[in-house]
């Protein structure tokens, strides 16, 4: 079976060199996965795709770079007449999460208009859980704790494919990538440490350590988009497709 992988997002927080916030859509036969839904996401997804084909939504933890376009894809799909099911799943605080974003950005939608189809949440843990046609689990990593951060591990027809999320370098990473067809990584800087994200030097210091057949960097900082020629691994750009 040959999973195509398409990065709609693949900046940072700050969106440097105009890349739109996480999200990376997952697509198999009977499978419709979005990893992550940044604040920025929907523009990126309607470029590239039918934000209807979008079946489940994996989020691996709780900014708003990460998870803060879902109720802006939500009011989207309501008004433009979805009637299929919507799942997202992720950490424990993600229902409560999404229902403070609610209130705070359409308090005069969410509550008073009944959605025009299913909306539900779960979380997601070590345990495979099906979502979106996959089989999902969720490890920890190590990043802001408030956030519950998580890497994720998503099994279609005998291929794995790992993502970070947002995480510093610890065996919990290396955990999440283990035996992966693909390991999706952040490299939010090129060489600075930062307590809460790997680095490209990092990454590269211990690539022997990472079981992974192939990794691609998403999340890209400014200071890695200022080293992309020094980069000996593959990176993401808004719109790139790749097939495992």
């Amino acid at each position: 079976m040959t999973v195509r992988v398409q990065f709609l997002g693949s900046g940072s927080a700050f969106s440097d060199g105009g890349r739109m916030n996480a999200a990376i859509h997952v697509t198999a036969p009977g499978v419709s996965l979005l990893l992550d839904c940044g604040g920025s996401a929907l523009p990126g997804i309607k470029k590239h795709i039918d934000p209807k084909a979008i079946d489940a939504i994996a989020i691996t933890h709780l900014h708003g770079d990460h998870f803060g376009g879902i109720p802006f894809l939500v009011i989207e799909q309501h008004f433009t007449g979805r009637t299929k099911p919507l799942v997202v799943g992720g950490p424990p605080s993600l229902a409560q999460r999404i229902r403070a974003e609610e209130q705070a950005l359409y308090p005069d939608f969410y509550g008073p208009t009944p959605l025009g189809f299913p909306f539900s949440t779960l979380v997601l843990g070590a345990q495979p859980t099906e979502l979106g046609g996959a089989l999902v689990s969720a490890l920890p990593v190590r990043h802001i704790a408030m956030s519950e951060p998580h890497g994720l591990r998503v099994e279609i027809g005998g291929k794995l494919i790992a993502y970070s999320g947002d995480a510093r370098f610890t065996p919990e990473l290396l955990a999440v990538s283990k035996g992966a067809d693909l390991f999706i990584c952040e490299a939010t800087f090129f060489e600075r440490e930062d307590p809460s994200h790997i680095s490209y030097r990092q990454l590269m210091a211990h690539r022997k350590e990472f079981e992974a057949k192939r990794i691609v960097l998403t999340h890209l900082g400014a200071e890695t988009l200022a080293h992309l020629s020094e980069i000996e691994l593959e990176t993401s750009a808004d719109g790139k497709l790749i097939e495992v």
